[in-house]
Parts: C-alpha cells; structure tokens; sequence
C-alpha cells in the first residue's frame, strides 16, 4: 500500500505541484481510502517529504559523471537530467522546484536541492583542478550559462544533442578564454 500511495503521489505532484496536491486524489489514483493515506503521512508536507526521499534515493545511487572532462561531464549530465525530466519523477521533481518559493516547499527539497548542486558545482571544481579551465572561473557562472542555453525556449524537444555539445563547447571556449571569471566592475543599474 506505501509503495502505491507514494507512486499516486508522485504522479499527483506531477500533475498538479504541491499547491495543488489533494490527499483525496492521491488516494483515489492509489485504490485507497484517504484515512488510509492520513493514518501514515498525517499532512500533506509528510507525504510530500515521504515523495522526497523515494525521489533522493536515485540521485544518491547515480552521481552526477566524472569522465575525466569538464565537457564529458556536463554533456552526460544534461543528457541525463533530460532524460530524468522526461518521466513522471523529473515532472514531479520540476513542479517542486517551480514552488521553491512556498516556504513550506523550500523546507521539504532545500537539503536535495543543495546536495545536488554540490554535485554540480564538484564537475567544475575537478575542472579546475585539472587545469582545464583558468583559477578564476566563476563554476557557478559557466553552469548557469549552458543550462540557459539548453533550457531556453526553442532548444526543442527531445533533447538535440548537437545543440547540447555545441553550447558545452561554447560556454567553456568562453571559460578557457577567461571571459567567465568573477566581474571586478560593480553592477550597473
């Protein structure tokens, strides 16, 4: 029954986020009764956080890739986000992250979210330590820019794999280049 419900859930986050999750819905998409639902996860934000840990537990066992390039790395590693984003998981994932803003839903995924991102960050920081990139580069900076490139409107679906490699070579080009260090010049309004 735990399993069932916590597959309902997920497909429900999917569906309709944590704003519009109804334990009632969960339920029903499970074959249960929602005392049922309610005698485990009494609230919303417990069954949520039940989702949460079933959905960690696959980035846990499936580390962000280290081929021994920056640019193996990242074209992996967006190859897979895609392709994670794809399912009912990634949608779910991509629903909570839209609602990161609701307090209660930055409580429920900041720690994943923070761990992940780690991960990311680690990608860039072998980079550096291999000297595939100048000391100075903003890691942050080059992540950014290729998940903009690649998440931006247009860049189709499924995932053009050509337009993927060619925004990781871009953007570390850039890097290389020493165009992705840290701005010395204060923001301008």
């Amino acid at each position: 029954m735990a399993r069932r419900a916590l597959e309902a859930a997920v497909s429900e986050l999917a569906a309709s986020g944590f704003s519009g999750l109804r334990m009632e819905a969960v339920a029903a998409r499970a074959g249960v009764n929602k005392t049922t639902i309610y005698r485990r996860w009494p609230t919303r934000s417990a069954l949520v956080a039940a989702v949460v840990e079933r959905l960690r537990a696959p980035l846990r066992e499936n580390p962000l890739p280290d081929t021994g390039t920056l640019e193996g790395d990242l074209i992996e590693a967006f190859e897979r986000r895609f392709t994670v984003g794809q399912g009912t998981e990634g949608l779910a994932w991509a629903r909570l992250l839209a609602e990161r803003s609701n307090a209660e839903v930055d409580a429920l995924i900041g720690d994943v979210v923070a761990e992940r991102r780690g991960e990311w960050r680690q990608m860039v920081a072998r980079a550096l330590e291999r000297a595939e990139l100048p000391p100075a580069t903003d890691g942050a900076l080059v992540l950014d820019f290729v998940r903009a490139i690649v998440d931006a409107p247009g860049a189709g679906t499924p995932l053009d794999a050509d337009r993927l490699r060619r925004a990781v070579q871009t953007v570390l080009a850039g890097a290389r280049a020493g165009t992705l260090a840290p701005s010395s010049e204060p923001d301008t309004p």
